[in-house]
């Protein structure tokens, strides 16, 4: 039911049993929040959202408070700009005075709420926070110093993804964001899906840094630096930078990057085929061996392995051993690509560019390192590309695209359904379907209209009812899997997990955004990308066949085997 309230002297429309915050905000009245957070529960804890409400003695926080019949709201009288400037002074009394240095300098959330505040000088006077910074992990860094305490990263981490890797210790003045018994991220139960990072207000929360080793491995004239571009990340650039498609924001990317000093820039979709076929064809053979029970798990988020070597290991075993495009790539480059151009492995620096924090910490696992050397020395997020493009003084945008590299120089469209939630299962369903006899123009992937975290779909490949499904979130992951054993369902065969919510459009090495805008455009980008491909299909891109030769698609085949699979185990981690 709508009905009107009066705010500042002037009605508008409400719903029954929307929050004051939401109405407001709805009206194009803009109220500052730090803990609030769309699709959460309201806490009220930061105050900042308080408004006057006429026969209420207190101000009360509006992301908490019902829209009543009959109420009168003032949002910016002398008394609530007070409140707010002085809760803001507050925070500001024992912050780190380092915005010059800080990462997050002109994207802070404090910074611009000082400003809107019009906050000119330090009226309260509190000891510096004296907390140590933690660059334990591979992939996040921890700097309590400058930590508000605004619980968003807390509760994203504890309610979408479930492991608590962070929460609230102690109590009073003394309260603080810590790991469990304060051992640093690199034993907790962290699964570096870097979604603390992009809810974070401030630079309490960052990812660890790999432009510094980039830079110096560009300097050096006896390092080549291959420069590996997910196709997302292409979709993020323009997005950022307002590019078109007809821009072709990949190819601007690569020039830009041969400018930084880039010896070779390749299409990580390359690799994205190459997982696409290696998956299928583990699927047809579970569809032919009739194996029922657990579905197969996709492998290419190494937050979800994380989490399945974490707190399930009894799903290790249904998680495909396929390796991620990153790792197939950088493997590649390191044995068949330097071995045919005479280059030495010790000269050859991979750097994969790629839309999640996570796969930094991919890069370092133990499974993807063979006798000290790397398959990817370095990860640069979307954010570190934007700022490495910046530092070296480079106007992507005025500035003319360049082809980039063979053999990996392609993509099929395939490959850009990787980057956005359940393109991953159609283009595993569209692969295997084809490998079973199916006729391209028979395929029909019909996604339910549902906009739950989790759906699922059937086809029909090889004579067999297939169930493909895809969730995102760990939280969507681990309810959905409980539902099908609970069930006791055996109808469901493949399963795409992406821990970030909306899959790496969302993906923690984006740039930090608040809202889902940003996420709903990289997607639509990725979309109409995939349109632009000249091939539909993995194994019709031109680049696979003239490196390998058809025959080395074939999974188990001796040399393809080192580059292609890998391994996971339980892992034993402070809880």
């Amino acid at each position: 039911m709508d009905f009107q309230i009066e705010v500042n002297n002037k009605h508008i429309t409400v719903k029954e049993g929307e929050t004051l915050l939401a109405a407001l905000r709805g009206h194009g009245i803009r109220i500052p929040t730090l803990c609030h957070m769309n699709r959460f529960s309201p806490t009220g804890a930061c105050r900042l959202c308080v408004v006057e409400v006429e026969g209420k003695r207190d101000l009360i926080t509006s992301c908490s408070y019902p829209v009543e019949v009959g109420m009168k709201v003032k949002t910016n009288s002398r008394r609530v700009i007070q409140a707010r400037k002085a809760l803001v002074e507050l925070l500001l009394s024992n912050h780190p005075d380092d915005c010059l240095y800080c990462v997050r300098n002109g994207y802070c959330e404090l910074q611009w709420l000082a400003e809107v505040m019009n906050v000119k000088e330090r009226k309260y006077f509190g000891n510096k926070n004296s907390h140590y910074p933690d660059y334990s992990s591979t992939s996040v860094a921890r700097d309590p110093a400058k930590c508000v305490l605004c619980s968003r990263c807390v509760r994203i981490c504890e309610e979408v993804q479930l492991v608590t890797a962070i929460d609230f210790i102690s109590r009073g003045n003394q309260t603080m964001v810590n790991s469990a018994f304060n051992k640093g991220l690199n034993v907790s139960s962290c699964i570096h899906c870097g979604q603390c990072i992009q809810v974070c207000p401030t630079a309490a929360l960052t990812d660890i840094s790999h432009q510094e080793k980039v830079l110096a491995a560009l300097d050096k004239n006896d390092v080549r630096v291959m420069f590996m571009i997910s196709p997302s990340v292409a979709a993020s650039i323009a997005d950022v930078m307002g590019l078109k498609i007809k821009d072709n924001p990949l190819e601007m990317i690569a020039g830009a990057l041969r400018r930084c000093g880039a010896d070779k820039v390749f299409h990580l979709g390359a690799a994205s085929d190459i997982n696409i076929r290696e998956e299928a064809g583990n699927l047809v053979r579970k569809i032919q061996a009739a194996g029922n029970g657990m579905p197969l798990f996709s492998s290419c988020c190494p937050a979800w392995v994380r989490y399945v070597e974490e707190l399930r290991p009894e799903w290790i075993t249904s998680l495909s051993k396929t390796k991620s495009p990153q790792q197939i790539m950088g493997a590649l480059i390191k044995t068949n690509y330097a071995n045919n151009n005479d280059i030495p492995v010790e000269q050859v620096f991979n750097v994969a560019v790629m839309p999640c924090v996570g796969k930094k910490y991919e890069a370092s696992r133990e499974e993807n390192t063979h006798k000290g050397i790397s398959e990817a020395d370095a990860v640069l997020t979307v954010r570190e590309l934007h700022q490495l493009l910046r530092s070296c003084g480079l106007d992507i945008i005025n500035m003319e695209g360049e082809a980039l590299d063979e053999p990996f120089d392609q993509s099929s469209g395939a490959a850009w359904k990787m980057g956005y939630s359940g393109g991953k299962a159609e283009a595993v369903a569209r692969e295997a379907f084809l490998m079973m006899g199916g006729e391209p123009d028979a395929f029909k992937f019909n996604a339910p209209k549902n906009i739950s975290g989790r759906k699922e779909t059937k086809i029909q490949i090889g004579g067999k009812q297939v169930g493909f499904a895809w969730v995102s979130s760990i939280r969507d992951a681990e309810v959905y899997m409980q539902q099908l054993i609970h069930d006791g369902r055996d109808d469901i065969h493949y399963v795409e997990v992406m821990a970030c919510l909306n899959g790496c459009v969302g993906g923690g090495g984006q740039p930090v955004s608040r809202g889902f805008e940003q996420v709903i455009a990289r997607k639509k980008l990725c979309m109409e990308m995939e349109k632009t491909c000249d091939v539909s299909d993995p194994r019709d891109n031109p680049a696979l066949k003239a490196f390998f030769g058809d025959d080395r698609f074939v999974s188990g085949h001796g040399e393809a085997n080192n580059w292609l699979q890998t391994n996971f185990k339980e892992r034993r981690v402070v809880k």
